[in-house]
């Protein structure tokens, strides 16, 4: 049986991954705070997470592939083995996902979205692939639906970005 994320996740790392954006860029965009707690959801193999814990107070990985949990450890971040579709736990200041929702809003979109809206504290942010088909998975979820997705959930676009072949939007958290 084909599984699409982990061929997904083999050859989107790399130089393939440092081709499509500048970590740096998007760090830089989203304005962590070094007293933030931050959420990596669907972390895979730590890239972003490696990056947040240089700016913030803590960063917690969670996947449903523990993989690369014990060299997150040694670094310094928290792991957490969940299935997003079902994960509720913990409240962090930023929540954010990279390359998963696409995949996951035909699973369990409704379940993600309110799960999404009680873990979060102030800002999630979500960066997926836009249009330009160069490599990737074949479905995409185009920026708008996301907004749409995320304003029923009592989220408001705060800023966003157009990457190369994705797009990154932050979202503040309306209400309680």
């Amino acid at each position: 049986m084909f599984d699409e994320r982990m061929h997904f996740r083999h050859h989107h790392g790399g130089r393939m991954r440092d081709s499509a954006y500048n970590i740096k860029e998007i760090i830089d965009f989203l304005e962590i705070k070094n007293d933030w707690e931050i959420a990596d959801l669907g972390a895979g193999d730590g890239y972003f997470s490696k990056e947040f814990v240089k700016y913030a107070k803590s960063v917690t990985a969670i996947d449903i592939d523990n993989s690369y949990f014990d060299e997150m450890n040694s670094l310094g971040i928290k792991t957490i083995k969940a299935d997003l579709c079902k994960f509720d736990q913990g409240k962090y200041d930023l929540t954010f996902m990279a390359n998963v929702y696409h995949g996951l809003r035909l699973e369990c979109k409704e379940n993600l979205s309110e799960n999404i809206r009680k873990i979060t504290k102030k800002y999630f942010a979500i960066m997926d692939f836009n249009e330009v088909r160069m490599f990737g998975p074949p479905m995409r979820v185009k920026k708008e639906e996301v907004i749409k997705d995320l304003e029923s959930q009592g989220f408001k676009l705060y800023k966003e970005k157009d990457l190369k072949y994705h797009y990154l939007l932050v979202f503040e958290k309306i209400g309680d």
